[in-house]
């Protein structure tokens, strides 16, 4: 198919031309898989996905003056960094996948913040430049596989590890949008039940009242939504970009792939594209 022209019913279309456009929003979920990255094809082979890491779009011309281009908030292995969204689409990897969190409550202000509280997290470091970072990386892929993330997790905790950064890029996703939920809840802005739409991972999902069924808690209700972040924190951070390709809380728009954007609408259409 020919890439398209500056239409915005033409698709394909260059990625030049896509960035230039107004197609993107603060804190849309970035997905992507490394290229020639051991840990990349090992998160993979341990979650049987296509994908490996995850950002947020953090900012771009039309929302900073002064700023050019399009830059990412993700996990980087000195902490968490800001990227150009063209370096991952013409060096640091294979393909690229957008979807984004479409909530009536969820403004640009929110939208702002979901971003906000990664860029709190600046100043965390991970060393992975010792070969503990190979090592870790490697146990956990494999530990994944024989039990429980959430597990995995919680015992990288009792060593004070930290969990490789292909999960804790997928973790700051998550705990992005449920710490702007929480927030909200506590100024009363948004029901306590609304935690159930960000909350990405089905079997955290599980864990929580079912929707309806917060009305039965009573006073107690907003107290359990404000409590979730310290009661689920390592089955958060344990969620995976699998995770966030399979839920349904967030929406396809885009796929990248050699210097050409497509429009996607299902977990199917991206998946004839990699392929």
């Amino acid at each position: 198919t020919a890439v398209g022209k500056a239409r915005d019913d033409v698709w394909p279309k260059p990625v030049e031309e896509f960035l230039a456009g107004q197609y993107l929003q603060l804190s849309d979920v970035v997905l992507t898989r490394r290229s020639g990255d051991i840990g990349s094809a090992l998160i993979r082979w341990a979650t049987n996905s296509p994908f490996s890491h995850a950002a947020l779009v953090y900012t771009g011309e039309r929302y900073d003056k002064g700023i050019s281009g399009t830059f990412v908030i993700e996990a980087g292995t000195s902490g968490v960094d800001l990227t150009q969204l063209v370096h991952y689409v013409e060096s640091k990897s294979t393909f690229v996948a957008i979807k984004r969190f479409k909530r009536s409550w969820f403004t640009p202000e929110r939208q702002a913040r979901v971003r906000g509280v990664l860029l709190d997290k600046i100043k965390d470091t991970y060393d992975y430049w010792t070969i503990w970072r190979i090592v870790k990386k490697i146990w956990f892929g494999v530990q994944s596989k024989i039990r429980t993330k959430e597990k995995t997790v919680e015992a990288y905790h009792k060593h004070d590890w930290e969990p490789p950064n292909e999960y804790i890029c997928s973790g700051l996703v998550q705990i992005g949008f449920v710490q702007t939920a929480i927030e909200a809840i506590k100024r009363g802005e948004l029901p306590p039940e609304s935690l159930l739409d960000v909350v990405f991972s089905n079997s955290a999902s599980s864990r929580l009242p079912k929707a309806g069924d917060w009305k039965y808690l009573g006073d107690d209700a907003k107290a359990t939504a404000v409590n979730v972040q310290d009661v689920l924190n390592d089955e958060l951070y344990a969620i995976t970009p699998d995770d966030l390709a399979q839920s349904d809380k967030l929406e396809w728009l885009y796929f990248i792939k050699n210097g050409a954007v497509y429009q996607v609408h299902t977990y199917a259409d991206v998946l004839k594209l990699v392929q």
